[in-house]
């Protein structure tokens, strides 16, 4: 199984209706993508969001990843959120909310990608 990690924060809590929007449409592309097993969506006060999904292989998590609700909203990351941070990797023993918000913070790379 292949886990995916985000972290988002956002610039400003003007920005938090317009990504509560979008982060509902993509959770529910990705909930009806093929590959996908899991997603999980959690907060950290008004400006710091979570996303694990869990996905039969690393192909088909960038498959959705390229594609629809979720690449339009790559496109505006700049917009609404000041850092995005990701990770991903293989495992058969999915992380816990602390464990994975511990990796994305230490393990986790930057993304700037605008796709």
């Amino acid at each position: 199984m292949y886990v995916s990690i985000t972290r988002l924060k956002l610039r400003s809590i003007w920005s938090l209706a317009k990504f509560g929007r979008q982060s509902n449409l993509v959770a529910r592309q990705a909930k009806a993508a093929p590959g996908n097993l899991m997603v999980k969506l959690s907060n950290r006060w008004f400006n710091t969001f979570y996303t694990i999904t869990h996905w039969n292989s690393k192909e088909a998590m960038q498959q959705f990843m390229i594609n629809g609700e979720h690449k339009k909203a790559m496109q505006q990351w700049a917009v609404y959120a000041s850092e995005v941070k990701v990770y991903g990797f293989e495992t058969m023993d999915p992380p816990t909310w602390k464990e994975a918000r511990l990796m994305v913070e230490n393990k986790g790379r930057i993304t700037t990608r605008h796709a």
